[in-house]
């Protein structure tokens, strides 16, 4: 990373650890970070199964929902715009850091929310902590991996982000059904499993030379050079496709599996989403060897089977066919964020350009978003089973275009 050279006074007196000067690092070291990445995210799908009972309770509608949750993708896009640059001033550790204690206030700020507003800043500061964690993880992961392998790190960050997701969306669904307090326990048991990941960052060995004492800072929005501008626009096509599908099946995926199976249980209703990012999170581990280009051309194959299967599956009321189809999407959507995560971590520790990372998750936020509010939008005039196969379409279709792209960038012509 571009770190400015403190004074030695300035310093905590630590080596740099790149070089020969690199300082030996754990396997826990790697894990902790993977586990914080994992908790995070589990945390920013955990709320999405609870608001059935947000709505029983306070008495609004899909629009608020949809409303509540683009406040925090609108959280995660400007932090990531305004302050993806705050890991060049702290340190990849530090920023951690932050992002963890920006958790635990959000968990605090939804365990005392009693109206709709105050599910908008719940979100609101949930999205501040996504984005700073997005924002300075990836390279923290590539820092510590004993073999500084950009492809096992940006695996890792697949698996842990997608089975994150997964696991925080079955976890609440599993509380409402269950728990004697299902708007408290998911939200308690986060917050307990945070503190403890900000004690084990905290713990391990500094890896950055970073001031002690920090200069001023203020918000700047994000500006990327040529170079990593040039990159940045490599990878658009099959970020975009990706993070479009995946906010295609959390914005109408609930919906279409409790119509498809006839309940009402949130639990339930929830599996979709514990298909599409489980499997998001096992093909990246299983084919973590693929080379960038490779797996990027795979998944956007995969993106398109699986969306088609899934359509044929819902039209049919076929739900074994509608679930495999998602399974098919979640490993498509896990093999394309490992290869366009991989090519942009390659390209920060090479080039030295820090700015990439949060203009990557910055773009990746905004593709799964903007599906997310507008299929919410369009479902309640429209109907779930139209927009899906409408909006399913679409996204195929970009999938098949970005598919084109990366296969032609592969040639010696190209």
């Amino acid at each position: 990373m571009n770190v400015d050279m403190p004074t030695a006074l300035e310093t905590r007196g630590r080596r740099h650890p790149t070089g020969r000067h690199r300082r030996p690092h754990r396997p826990w070291h790697f894990r902790t970070v993977v586990g914080v990445v994992f908790v995070v995210m589990a945390a920013s799908s955990a709320p999405s199964p609870l608001y059935g009972l947000y709505q029983q309770q306070w008495h609004f509608g899909t629009t608020t929902s949809t409303t509540v949750y683009a406040c925090y993708a609108l959280g995660a896009v400007l932090t990531l715009l305004l302050a993806g640059g705050l890991a060049e001033r702290l340190g990849t550790q530090r920023t951690i850091e932050v992002a963890l204690a920006v958790i635990v206030v959000s968990f605090l700020a939804f365990l005392l929310a009693t109206e709709a507003w105050a599910l908008c800043l719940a979100r609101l500061i949930q999205g501040v902590a996504v984005g700073l964690l997005t924002s300075s993880a990836g390279s923290a992961l590539a820092d510590l991996h004993r073999d500084r392998s950009h492809q096992a790190a940006a695996a890792a960050n697949s698996a842990a982000t997608s089975t994150g997701i997964a696991l925080g969306a079955v976890f609440s669904g599993l509380a409402v059904q269950f728990a004697p307090a299902p708007l408290i326990t998911p939200f308690f048991v986060l917050a307990v499993l945070s503190i403890g990941g900000l004690g084990l960052v905290r713990a391990i060995p500094t890896w950055q030379i970073v001031p002690e004492r920090l200069r001023p800072w203020r918000p700047r929005v994000l500006r990327l050079g040529a170079e990593p501008r040039g990159i940045l626009l490599r990878v658009a096509p099959i970020v975009t496709a990706s993070w479009a599908v995946v906010g295609l099946y959390l914005a109408l995926g609930v919906d279409l599996v409790a119509g498809l199976l006839h309940t009402t249980d949130r639990a339930l209703s929830s599996l979709v989403i514990l298909v599409v990012q489980g499997c998001g999170g096992i093909a990246p581990m299983l084919l973590r060897r693929l080379g960038d280009r490779a797996a990027s051309v795979t998944g956007c194959a995969l993106l398109v089977a699986g969306v088609g299967v899934s359509v044929t599956g819902f039209d049919t009321a076929h739900a074994l066919l509608f679930f495999s189809g998602a399974a098919i999407t979640g490993a498509g959507f896990g093999l394309c964020f490992m290869g366009s995560t991989s090519t942009v971590t390659a390209a920060v520790i090479a080039g030295g350009h820090p700015q990439l990372l949060p203009g990557f998750f910055a773009l990746a936020y905004l593709a799964v978003s903007v599906p997310v509010v507008a299929a919410g939008a369009a479902a309640s005039r429209f109907g779930v089973a139209a927009v899906f196969s409408g909006f399913g379409l679409l996204v195929a279709l970009l999938a098949v275009v970005a598919g084109t792209i990366a296969v032609r960038r592969g040639r010696p012509e190209a």
